[in-house]
């Protein structure tokens, strides 16, 4: 069984999870979905009839679509904007308003159609996401170390205030989604690193090397980022092929020349324990106050202890392996992770960086131990961010796609990698216009430059084109991410939106089809009012005579009149019978399909065998093409023009009808032409009516004027048009075109 159009769109109406509210022109609800019900609260008693400004939660919002979309009778564009709507218990959600007006077939707007969008969730999201970022954000600047993370595409993902202090000549370059490269080499034009020499040869070297060490990290090492401040950099890859990097300022170590003044004048105001142990004993030879404090022990008691006494994350073997090439001295530095435990039983876990001292009495080494508990929490919650951000946005059925300001693209998701057909990674770095249907680029150019810092958020609708070869229309919300007045990032979310399109192509024909129809009946009342009435006054007539002669006895012209009569008689069963097939051709339904022209012209060349037989009449065809037309219904309209091309011919010489056709992007052209008697140009719109006859003896051309005007219908219900060529100087010559 075949669904009807008419009960499809019921159906979407009643199954949309959105709200669907029908308002008329004096803003009263005509009718609602159970959407809309559900999401407002109101029964549908109390919906019918309620003023849809009350269902605004700003009297402000409800005057400035009013405005905008009433009166009705006035030209306006549909409205699509974000507002906050107002439920029947009182409560307030935000939401997206898209606003369309319904027409009548005549063009005259009646009513309008809203469509509600609840962006409660999305906006929760929103709040959660950047709480969390908040929070991290803050954590990481209570941090007195400099921290940076970039990503596995090596684009730095956070950072905290003091990795932004530390490198300040380098701070416009550190934003999310830079590269370390372009940090770095924004640095280094701009004196950041005094270490990288003078000449543009020495500098590129240093570049490499620096980045050779970013990519494959080693053991932590010193960096002067100017000529009075150094800094100990430690990096490290995580399992994810991220970079995690922390500085901390040694730069009063790096002045002072002997461990005992480090030690005793520097290393104790350093927030970060150090300790200075022997490796012949294995005692701790000194520490300063922050390691004092943290593990709760006095100075006398530390020198009494040994690291592996308060050690608890390391088993005895494997601290043996640990401290094995420092002792050895294959190694100088070796960093590893562990936990302690204070003197009250309480444990920390902690990073401790491993130092043999040369040229020392006694083989000692330099132990700097950082308290890493607060910043694994870190780690981890970020973790889980971002764990908890990629599953949501995977999940998402939309396109989910991040950009630079000139559509490269830095992130998609994989919806939208899956719909292209290709991977997330072959996609990165690609520009997005690369995926956007050459027809579409230009346009999507100029909406892109319109985005601004006063209106950074807009939508278009694209036609995109999957790996199938379907192409399936997408509403983009495209936002423009700017920083002082700059852009910064784009950040673009699409929707399918072909059902919706498909509906409303669907809508736009019925309106088309009912327009046709409502044409088709207009003419019918014309024709019974008009045409129909002429054959039966003259029977009517003849009757009167008839029964005068009968009254005062004559017979002699009674077979007269009774000839007139059946004549007049079967004129207007013709009449009749063309009419019947006209309005026939109205309501029914075509079949449009991908047929070639040949297939129409030789069919109807073939209904006509006999009468060009007769006449003599020549068929040239010659320009076979494809047409997406109902092959029942072109075959008529040829048949109709061939067969006033043999009628109309010219006396004493046979007719020549000659067919040709061309298609192009805009569509299919067909001219038909002959060499009969033609068409006065004045006549050239008259000769489409139904029942117009510019010769009036139908003696010589006989026919009830009704060809025509079917060609045209048949024309126009392919949404097509047919028109007499007036600069054709013999004969006669139609022009159909046919959309592609």
């Amino acid at each position: 069984m075949q669904l009807s159009p008419e009960n499809m769109l019921k159906a979407l109406y009643d199954t949309l999870p959105d709200p669907v509210l029908v308002v008329d022109a004096r803003r009263r609800v005509l009718t609602v979905n159970p959407a809309a019900i559900e999401k407002f609260g109101y029964s549908r008693e109390e919906f019918v009839g309620m003023n849809a400004a009350g269902l605004y939660a700003s009297s402000k919002d409800a005057e400035d679509v009013g405005n905008v979309l009433y009166p009705l009778s006035r030209e306006a564009k549909p409205i699509h904007r974000r507002l906050e709507l107002r439920r029947k218990d009182g409560s307030v959600f935000p939401s997206e308003l898209t606003v369309s007006r319904i027409e009548t077939a005549e063009g005259e707007a009646f009513a309008s159609v809203a469509l509600v969008r609840d962006l409660s969730e999305i906006y929760r999201a929103q709040e959660e996401r950047l709480r969390a970022e908040t929070i991290l954000n803050t954590a990481l600047d209570t941090i007195s170390e400099g921290f940076a993370v970039y990503d596995d595409q090596d684009r730095l993902m956070l950072c905290n205030d003091a990795y932004r202090e530390i490198y300040s000549l380098s701070a416009p370059a550190i934003k999310v989604g830079n590269t370390f490269e372009s940090v770095i080499r924004y640095g280094l034009e701009h004196g950041q690193y005094p270490d990288a020499g003078d000449t543009p040869e020495a500098q590129e070297d240093w570049l490499r090397k620096r980045i050779e060490q970013h990519d494959r990290p080693g053991e932590p090492f010193v960096q002067h980022i100017s000529p009075d401040r150094t800094m100990l950099v430690e990096e490290r890859v995580t399992n994810e092929n991220f970079r995690v990097g922390v500085r901390t300022d040694v730069t009063a170590l790096s002045k002072i020349k002997s461990e005992a003044e480090q030690l005793g004048l520097i290393i104790e105001g350093v927030e970060q324990e150090v300790y200075l142990a022997s490796l012949k004993d294995g005692k701790i030879i000194s520490a300063n106050r922050a390691a004092r404090d943290n593990l709760q022990y006095s100075m006398d008691e530390l020198r009494g202890l040994s690291p592996r006494e308060f050690n608890v994350g390391l088993t005895e073997d494997e601290i043996n392996e640990v401290i094995a090439p420092i002792l050895s001295g294959d190694s100088k530095v070796h960093v590893f992770d562990t936990h302690h435990r204070r003197k009250d039983g309480s444990t920390y876990m902690c990073r401790v960086r491993l130092e043999r001292l040369a040229d020392a009495a006694e083989p000692v080494a330099l132990a700097f131990v950082e308290d890493i508990t607060e910043r694994v929490e870190i780690e981890r919650a970020l973790e889980r961010k971002e764990h908890e951000f990629t599953t949501l946005v995977q999940n998402l059925p939309d396109f989910i796609t991040r950009a630079k300001p000139d559509t490269t693209l830095t992130y998609v998701n994989e919806n939208y990698a899956r719909f292209v057909g290709l991977s997330v990674d072959e996609m990165i770095g690609r520009k997005f216009l690369d995926f956007v249907p050459e027809s579409h680029r230009q346009e999507l150019r100029v909406h892109l430059s319109s985005l601004s810092p006063g209106k950074p958020l807009k939508t278009s609708e694209q036609a995109l084109v999957n790996p199938a070869g379907e192409e399936i229309w997408y509403q983009w919300s495209n936002l423009m991410v700017f920083d002082n007045g700059e852009p910064v990032e784009l950040v673009s979310v699409g929707r399918d939106i072909s059902e919706i399109r498909d509906a409303q192509t669907r809508i736009a024909s019925q309106s088309r089809a009912l327009e046709l129809r409502n044409d088709a009946l207009e003419q019918f009342s014309g024709i019974v009012s008009h045409d129909l009435k002429a054959p039966l006054r003259q029977i009517r007539l003849f009757a009167d005579m008839i029964a005068e002669d009968v009254d005062a006895g004559k017979t002699e012209d009674l077979t007269m009149f009774s000839g007139y009569i059946s004549e007049r008689s079967d004129s207007m069963d013709r009449m009749i019978t063309s009419l019947l097939a006209y309005s026939q051709l109205a309501y029914q339904r075509i079949n449009p399909e991908t047929i070639r022209l040949s297939d129409a012209v030789s069919a109807a060349w073939e209904n006509l065998a006999v009468n060009a037989l007769e006449a003599g009449a020549e068929l040239v065809f010659d320009a076979d093409i494809a047409v997406q037309a109902d092959l029942h219904l072109l075959t008529q309209l040829f048949q109709n023009l061939f067969a006033n091309s043999i009628k109309y011919r010219q006396q004493g010489e046979p007719a020549v009808i000659r067919v040709t056709g061309r298609a192009d992007e805009d569509g299919v052209t067909i001219v038909v032409e002959d060499n009969g008697i033609g068409v006065d140009p004045a006549q050239s719109e008259r000769i489409f009516g139904v029942f117009q006859r510019l010769h009036m003896d139908e003696k010589l051309y006989s026919g009830t004027g009704i060809g025509l005007a079917l060609c045209r219908r048949i024309a126009e219900s392919h949404d097509g048009r047919i028109v007499l060529d007036t600069s054709c100087e013999r004969g006669a010559r139609f022009i159909v075109t046919l959309p592609a």
